[in-house]
């Protein structure tokens, strides 16, 4: 049932990731949370795993495939599905959607247009990039105030940007899943985790870096990597140049992540470019202590001292002294930890789908929520 100033609200989303990435699980954490709420959601994405998900879940979802940003016809299908679906809001959460979800849901008729914005990186200065941030979009919805000031530096205008920080599930009261096992390892032996794509921005190099001074130091610490990516190749042949074959192990990718990193003693991200980084919030809201990099929304997620450890971007050395120094003091590792549950907290989903909620109904003139 829908709540009061919520009946027959229709919200549209665009996506084009064909991946399941950070992004995309925003997506479907969102538009579940809004289904608890009575909203109707319509999906647009590619034949990928949102598309299943969202379908498993018993959310409206139609194949959509943008091949780029100046794919007419794939406006033109956004458009027509749009219309079709009398969607009141229509919600681009990626660079391509944002390209061709706009338009579409002008030409369609939409009362409101919102784009989220994930990464910290700075609009680029081309006529194309300047085209695009001059369609008329109603607010930006963006993760992080890093992200936020990326985008006011580019002459995004103040009011129609907006902090919604990303959300996560808290863990549920299940046993921690077997990440040890699942990498070959004894249980009880030090296992930092890190859960990212293998992509350039990750910096996953700096970590193997990292590694190799923490293992000259503490022979008995592995190194366990959750994710996939097109760098996979070159990281596993560094690997093995440093002598680290028996230390770093690579997974791949894992939908079970977030269970798995509840088993590890310490999460490490060494990115040089993050929006927020919701793989820290779900190793803190598990009680794990984090060391990461003081880059874009990361130090609104980690309380450097607190919930945990912020070093430089591309510092190896920086990354190897924090893990080490939290290694060397198991007790104070558990303080940080249980502050991480504290700081997690701040960042559930409902959160997100409740921010999220008051800007769809102030945009389209409805009634605010009983508080």
């Amino acid at each position: 049932m829908s709540e009061p100033g919520l009946d027959g609200l229709r919200v549209a989303h665009l996506d084009s990731g064909r991946d399941w990435r950070g992004g995309q699980a925003q997506v479907l954490l969102l538009m579940e949370g809004l289904e608890r709420h009575g909203v109707s959601n319509l999906l647009l994405a590619p034949r990928a795993p949102l598309l299943a998900r969202a379908r498993e879940r018993g959310i409206e979802a139609r194949v959509w495939r943008p091949r780029g940003d100046l794919d007419l016809p794939a406006l033109w299908q956004a458009r027509t599905a749009l219309a079709r679906a009398r969607a009141e809001v229509v919600h681009c959460h990626d660079a391509r959607a944002h390209a061709l979800g706009v338009p579409a849901a002008r030409l369609a008729g939409a009362r409101a247009v919102v784009v989220s914005r994930r990464v910290a990186v700075a609009v680029g200065r081309g006529p194309w990039s300047a085209l695009k941030y001059r369609m008329p979009v109603d607010r930006y919805l963006c993760v992080s105030h890093g992200v936020m000031e990326a985008m006011r530096v580019a002459g995004v205008p103040q009011e129609k940007l907006v902090r919604i920080a990303s959300g996560v599930e808290p863990p549920g009261a299940e046993p921690a899943r077997g990440l040890r096992a699942l990498a070959g390892l004894p249980e009880g032996v030090p296992v930092v985790a890190t859960v990212a794509a293998l992509t350039a921005e990750k910096r996953h190099r700096d970590l193997l870096a990292a590694a190799a001074r923490v293992i000259a130091e503490r022979p008995q610490v592995h190194f366990v990597w959750l994710g996939d990516g097109p760098l996979r190749r070159e990281l596993e042949v560094e690997r093995d140049r440093l002598g680290l074959g028996r230390a770093v192990h690579l997974l791949g990718f894992r939908s079970d992540a977030a269970a798995l990193v509840r088993g590890a003693t310490l999460v490490a991200l060494a990115s040089d470019l993050e929006g927020i980084a919701t793989s820290l919030i779900e190793a803190q809201a598990a009680g794990v202590p984090v060391v990461a990099t003081r880059v874009g929304g990361i130090p609104e997620v980690v309380e450097d001292g607190v919930s945990g450890r912020l070093v430089p971007p591309r510092d190896p050395q920086a990354m190897a002294a924090a893990l080490i120094e939290l290694l060397s003091d198991p007790q104070r590792a558990r303080v940080m930890g249980a502050k991480g549950i504290e700081r997690a907290g701040e960042f559930h989903i409902d959160r997100t789908v409740d921010r999220t909620l008051e800007e769809y109904l102030a945009l389209t003139g409805r009634a605010p929520r009983a508080a």
